[in-house]
């Protein structure tokens, strides 16, 4: 009876030491690979989705200006369009900050 006992107080030690290594592993390696492989994913799927819009989004406006804006002269919508996207990217550089380690001298 006593190493029936001593036997099955191993067994759950072991088993107990088996389950903290496993949640150990868990918490230490396999869940922040998760979390990075989500951002990868939804990263890519927010950039796709925003490249695909800004592509429709400058046709429609291109094919706005030509039909409806400018009687059907496509150099004026060109010109126009390119101004916002030109004005939207100074904008946009303006608003840059420094990289760590680097001053502005």
């Amino acid at each position: 009876m006593a190493e029936r006992n001593f036997s099955e107080e191993w067994s759950a030690r072991a088993l107990d030491a088996i389950d903290t290594v496993v949640a150990t592993v868990n918490d230490k390696g396999v869940r922040p690979a998760i979390l990075i492989a989500r951002g990868v994913v939804f990263g890519v799927i927010i950039g796709v989705t925003s490249l695909a819009a800004l592509v429709l989004l400058s046709v429609g406006l291109i094919r706005l200006g030509t039909d409806y804006l400018f009687d059907h002269k496509v150099w004026i919508s060109y010109l126009v369009l390119g101004g916002l996207f030109s004005v939207a990217g100074a904008f946009a550089y303006s608003r840059r900050g420094t990289a760590r380690g680097q001053r502005d001298d």
